[in-house]
């Protein structure tokens, strides 16, 4: 390496051992693919040892630093990982998540001594994505986040120090707290770069925001109330929301 910084800090949190299969296909994705770059992979798991993963697991040849300690949540263990992440940016995954060549291709751009406190975007496929959710996230960051979270978390590279200073995610929404976070950026106007076409990773299916729920909907309300300044975006949520929510519940199983 050519410096002893990491330029990505790869964040996992994980709930319980029961996740273990999965997180290997994860770790296996990340050593075929960015094997010798500077990155280093973080995983945090919300139990009080390492009880049930298997050593292949725990020791895989992508190195993988571990924290075991019970949390409240996903946005609690990712604020952790925050807290431990020594890379330049960050870029959160799911266990079961695979990276594309797309993101190794970032890793060495940024080697180039970009702008380091913009965000980095790439696109995100889900090709087993539930009934009434797209199948491909292209990287995008403009006012269609008013509307909904066009900006998937393992499409962007937040600047470490950037979230930080932004506080984290707000532990206050168990749900979308990563879309208040992005809408709290595009707020302020932070600037984004990404290059057409290029895609980051694979996402697992069953993401806690892809069951649409009456949870889920209710704190988009309460998240769109706080987040959004006064004017007509914010007064017409609730309507938009209801629309929403009806579309996306009649395509869902049961």
């Amino acid at each position: 390496m050519a410096s002893s910084i990491p330029l990505l800090t790869l964040a996992i949190p994980v709930g319980q051992s029961a996740d273990a299969t999965a997180l290997r296909a994860t770790f296996d994705s990340i050593a075929r693919t960015c094997s010798g770059l500077p990155i280093d992979v973080l995983v945090q798991v919300g139990q009080a040892d390492h009880a049930g993963f298997p050593a292949e697991v725990l020791d895989h040849p992508c190195s993988p630093q571990w924290a075991f300690e019970p949390d409240g949540g996903i946005y609690p263990a990712m604020n952790r990982l925050l807290e431990r992440a020594a890379g330049q940016r960050i870029l959160f995954l799911g266990a079961g998540d695979r990276v594309l060549s797309g993101l190794t291709g970032a890793i060495v751009r940024w080697s180039g001594g970009d702008e380091k406190s913009q965000l980095e975007l790439g696109g995100v496929r889900l090709p087993d994505a539930e009934p009434k959710v797209p199948r491909h996230y292209p990287a995008r960051w403009d006012g269609s986040l008013l509307w909904r979270n066009t900006t998937h978390h393992q499409g962007i590279a937040y600047p470490t120090a950037l979230l930080r200073d932004l506080g984290g995610f707000p532990e206050e929404y168990r749900i979308l707290a990563d879309y208040a976070v992005n809408l709290r950026l595009w707020s302020a106007k932070v600037n984004a770069n990404w290059q057409a076409e290029e895609d980051w990773v694979t996402a697992a299916a069953e993401g806690v925001s892809r069951q649409f729920t009456p949870a889920l909907y209710d704190e988009e309300r309460r998240l769109k109330q706080k987040e959004l300044p006064l004017g007509l975006a914010r007064w017409i949520q609730p309507f938009w929301i209801r629309l929403k929510s009806t579309w996306k519940r009649a395509g869902q199983p049961g």
